[in-house]
């Protein structure tokens, strides 16, 4: 693939196949740390980025690194778990564990679901807000078709989970693990004062709330009897956890409400019934802080109805302790609107101040359609919305439309950052939706001014550029029903693997001659040979990179959705809005909130700024890095070598002897590493850090400044995590 945007100091984005059968949408999403997840039908895909300490500039001349390396974890999502993986949630909180016959599969009310599962697809996935993790990272919630949601996490390292990339070491997802898990037999212990009968439930849905503090999050997820509940999630990891760990988690339910909606429920047989639910049907929007306490509104799709519920919670409560949670007893708000299934609601991850309210913006995919809509955070009175049927609001039936749109539904919608300075009455954003073809040009809206790409003409991402050339491509129609065509890698000749490209080569040296066998026949009659499924859309942690999994079918003839028969490709593309991001859109103001991971790869490829501590042309320190190396500097003039007892002399990011003997500087504290094992190696910059017990070996004195000032899991140099 061409660079991109090279005159804006980024670089290239490159796309990579799978091959993989998607089975559900919404199935792609990044995590806070920029990695990247992909679910198909029976498995999960993780990738993880490969970073650089060069300036984009440099790497663009020959030594650009692919976004993401070569080495991805890919673990199957059908196992059904045993309840015993709960166990140590009952221990930790002295709660006796439930005893009662398990049977794999099966829960809820539903006629087959309460019977037991043989299909346990993957139904959605998505992280859960930076820290729950080890090393401070964040883990990852699948969804499966039994109606189970099961949490995958990196377990303790075995000291061989890092490998050599061009030369620095870079982590690997092999201990990837299964932490615990709620839904069919698998249970969770209820809070004190929330006690209520245990039960086997069938999950439809789930949503992680956005980050409330360093202590740990919200999840909340719906049943089949239209019930939600909330769960507090925290944890605690030990540095030097034998191989495997998955760390101690306090999970409990603290909350939980019945979200019927205002509509009675139609009996299938009623001329009027329509089939509603969806597996993305929850939502959190941006915490409001108010005092010691902070406030989220959850939204939640129900029939022909989306609903709004206030969560507050307290932020003065102690780590691994049970939070303090108020669920309001009503809706604050609702919209009645005509909703078909899937149908979900994504929120601007912006709180505004309007006079004197508190707004929140945010869109709502019916999944056809795209409505906005706003909600306050100060309503008063939580009357909730009289019962009605659906003739009374004129939700009985969607709104006459294009028909093309209406029978292709939306599967992925991303909220750009807004602007500061300047208000629009809608969020922007941008959508796809699932069928892309010639015959529709809708597969792809945003309502951003797009400047034309320089080097194409272009408008949108280069994603979308893509797509749009592969469905356009179009043949005499007496070369494209022949059965010896293969035209499903037309339009993708980067994506083509070994034995493609010598069938390529092989065609190229026949001497088979179009003019020739088709001589007297019609050649101008064109038809179109692709077509293009786009399973989902996301954006990275600063929304300056969107991606999209689509897969390629062949147009003319059937064929067979498996492993060998479906190209599935992951495209990116750089978000350019043009003029000044970080006045115009409010792209520092996101920045501040990002991860160093993040931070890193909008700088390599959203176009982002640099980051403190990187490379050698940004190596400014703040005060209190400056004032932590202070401390040890009497400490590391006592160092000697261990190998001839010398004295040792810094040499740049090295400490050095007279006899040549060269050590490691720990990025923290300016100490040598005078020994193997002693130290964590950061995934970002690749500065190596001396570990908090070998600090307080080397200086006991300074247990305190230590304990208190030393991170256990980020890097001194630039913030980033740890990969061991």
């Amino acid at each position: 693939m061409a660079p991109e945007n090279e005159q804006n100091n980024i670089l290239p984005l490159e796309s990579f196949t799978l091959t993989a059968v998607p089975a559900s949408t919404h199935n792609i999403v990044w995590s806070p740390d920029a990695e990247l997840a992909i679910g198909c039908d029976d498995c999960v895909f993780l990738f993880i980025p490969e970073f650089t300490t060069h300036p984009p500039s440099n790497a663009i001349n020959g030594i650009a690194p692919r976004q993401y390396n070569d080495v991805a974890l890919r673990f199957p999502t059908v196992e059904h778990r045993n309840p015993e993986i709960n166990r140590p949630l009952f221990d930790l909180i002295k709660q006796e564990f439930p005893g009662f016959d398990y049977v794999p599969g099966g829960g809820g009310s539903g006629i087959v679901t309460s019977q037991g599962s043989s299909m346990n697809h993957l139904v959605a996935l998505e992280w859960s807000p930076s820290g729950l993790g080890r090393m401070n990272r964040s883990i990852l919630a699948v969804l499966t078709g039994a109606g189970t949601i099961i949490m995958y996490c990196e377990g303790a390292s075995d000291g061989m989970n890092a490998f050599k990339v061009r030369g620095r070491n870079a982590r690997s997802l092999r201990p990837w693990v299964a932490a615990w898990g709620v839904g069919a037999g698998l249970l969770v212990p209820f809070a004190e004062g929330h006690e209520t009968q245990y039960t086997k439930e069938c999950i439809t849905a789930f949503a992680w709330a956005r980050d409330i503090d360093s202590h740990g999050a919200l999840l909340a997820y719906s049943n089949d009897d239209d019930e939600i509940a909330i769960l507090s999630v925290q944890s605690k990891h030990d540095s030097n956890a034998s191989p495997g760990d998955c760390g101690q988690w306090r999970v409990e339910e603290v909350g939980r409400f019945v979200a019927e909606g205002p509509h009675p429920r139609l009996d299938p047989t009623d001329p009027d019934y329509s089939p509603s639910g969806s597996s993305f049907s929850l939502s959190w929007s941006p915490w409001l802080k108010r005092g010691d306490s902070k406030t989220s509104i959850l939204s939640y799709v129900s029939n022909n109805y989306v609903g709004f519920r206030q969560i507050t919670t307290s932020t003065s409560h102690q780590h691994m302790a049970t939070p303090d949670v108020e669920v309001k007893p009503a809706d604050s708000n609702g919209v009645c609107v005509s909703l078909a299934p899937d149908a979900f609601v994504t929120w601007e991850d912006l709180i505004w101040t309007i006079g004197e309210s508190k707004i929140c913006r945010g869109i709502i995919a019916t999944p056809s359609r795209v409505k906005a809509f706003q909600v306050p955070f100060d309503a008063e009175q939580y009357a909730g919305v009289a019962t009605h049927t659906t003739d009374e609001c004129g939700t009985t039936y969607p709104e006459p439309g294009d028909d093309g749109l209406t029978q292709n539904p939306i599967t992925g919608l991303v909220i750009h950052p807004p602007s500061l300075s300047h208000t629009t009455t809608t969020p922007s954003y941008s959508l796809v939706r699932l069928s892309a073809t010639h015959e529709n040009d809708g597969w792809y809206q945003t309502n951003l001014p797009l400047p034309p790409n320089p080097e194409d003409g272009t408008v949108g991402p280069r994603w979308a550029t893509e797509i749009n050339q592969i469905v356009e491509h179009q043949l005499p129609r007496v070369m494209a029903y022949r059965p010896d065509l293969d035209t499903s890698s037309i339009g993708s000749e980067e994506g083509l693997d070994e034995d493609e490209e010598m069938d390529f080569e092989l065609a190229e040296e026949s001497e088979y001659d179009p003019e020739e066998n088709f001589a007297g026949l019609d050649t101008e009659d064109q038809v179109h040979i692709n077509r293009v499924r786009i399973w989902g859309m996301t954006a990275s942690p600063g929304g300056g990179v969107t991606a999209a999994f689509a897969s390629q079918y062949n147009a003319t003839s059937y064929g067979r959705d498996t492993y060998a028969g479906v190209k599935c490709r992951v495209l990116f593309g750089k978000l350019d809005r043009g003029g000044d991001q970080s006045e115009e859109t409010g792209f520092s103001l996101v920045m501040k909130k990002l991860s160093t991971e993040a931070r890193m790869w909008e700088w390599m490829y959203g176009g982002g700024p640099p980051i403190t501590g990187i490379n050698t042309l940004i190596m400014e320190e703040n005060e209190e890095q400056s004032a932590l190396k202070d401390h040890f500097a009497l400490v590391r003039r006592k160092q000697v070598c261990s190998f001839c007892d010398l004295p040792l002399k810094p040499v740049g990011k090295s400490s050095r002897c007279s006899n040549g003997h060269l050590f490691d500087t720990c990025a923290t504290t300016n100490l040598p590493i005078l020994a193997p094992g002693l130290s964590r190696t950061c995934s970002v910059c690749g500065s190596k850090s001396l570990k908090q017990e070998d600090l307080i070996a080397i200086a006991p004195e300074l247990r305190d400044i230590v304990t208190d000032s030393i991170s256990a899991e980020l890097c001194g140099s630039c913030g980033g995590k740890f990969i061991n």
